[in-house]
């Protein structure tokens, strides 16, 4: 799949924070600044993140993008896949390109990661014995 030029070198940058490293506040801090990057190559207003829904013991399937406020909220554990998930829902792309583009570009990024997910339907979970 392609993505479109500054993507790659973004989420690189993104990779280099080590975004599952940190206390929460420092992760939500490098995923915002990874939606303000995305943004910047897509050419639209960042979406802001809510993150008030933030639990790493729930689920991050209730995450969701509000458009009429340009708002992305995250909800349950902090997930990458969520993020980009929603951030395509803020580019204007349908369900099905949504989990294509985020998968896929969450594959080429984090390909170690993406090996131990596991897929159930419409989600993807890290296997239990990783």
């Amino acid at each position: 799949m392609c993505f479109k030029a500054g993507t790659l070198t973004a989420m690189a940058k993104f990779k280099v924070s080590k975004p599952w490293r940190g206390t929460t506040d420092q992760r939500i801090a490098k995923f915002t600044k990874l939606v303000a990057d995305l943004s910047g190559v897509y050419g639209i207003q960042p979406p802001a993140i809510d993150s008030t829904g933030v639990d790493a013991k729930a689920s991050s399937g209730s995450s969701y993008y509000m458009p009429l406020m340009n708002l992305i909220a995250l909800r349950g554990r902090l997930s990458v896949i969520t993020l980009l998930h929603e951030f395509a829902h803020a580019l204007g792309k349908s369900e099905f390109d949504t989990c294509r583009w985020s998968l896929n570009l969450f594959r080429r990024v984090f390909p170690t990661q993406f090996e131990k997910l596991e897929f159930q339907g419409h989600v993807a979970r890290r296997r239990a014995a990783d």
